[in-house]
C-alpha cells in the first residue's frame, strides 16, 4: 500500500537525503517536501499525511512550534522531529506532544527506523 510522507527541513541536503533513504526502500510513495513550517503547514490543509519528517531549526516557526497546529490536521500521521539538537529538554518537548525523535545527521538506519524497512 502506498504511503504519503511530508519531509519538512529548511536544508535541501538534509531533505534529498531523507526522501532518498525513503524512496530506497519504498519506492511506490508520494514524497512531499516544505522548506519551513508555514509550507509545511499550507501542505497539511490539502492532503493527508502518514508520515512526517520536523526539523527543529528553520526560519520562521520553528519545528516544535509547528507540531501542535499540523498534530490538528493530521490525526493519524506518524510524526518525528529531526533534529541536531539533542539535548534531554528537547527530547521531553517532542515526547511531551507526541513526536518521535530522531537525531540528526540523517542517518538511513534513524529514518528507516521510523518509517520502517518494509
Amino acid at each position: 500500500m502506498s504511503k504519503k510522507i511530508l519531509i519538512v527541513d529548511d536544508s535541501l541536503v538534509s531533505r534529498m537525503m531523507i526522501k532518498e533513504i525513503v524512496m530506497s526502500r519504498h519506492p511506490d510513495w508520494e514524497c512531499s517536501q516544505a522548506a519551513s513550517a508555514d509550507k509545511a503547514l499550507e501542505a497539511c490543509q490539502v492532503k493527508q499525511f502518514d508520515f512526517i519528517t520536523l526539523d527543529l531549526n528553520m526560519p520562521g516557526k520553528n519545528g516544535l512550534d509547528a507540531a501542535p497546529e499540523i498534530i490538528a490536521t493530521q490525526k493519524d500521521a506518524k510524526i518525528a522531529l529531526l533534529t541536531a539538537n539533542i539535548q534531554s529538554a528537547t527530547k521531553q518537548k517532542a515526547t511531551d506532544i507526541g513526536l518521535a525523535f530522531v537525531a540528526k545527521p540523517v542517518t538511513e538506519e534513524g529514518v528507516l527506523d521510523f518509517v520502517g524497512y518494509e
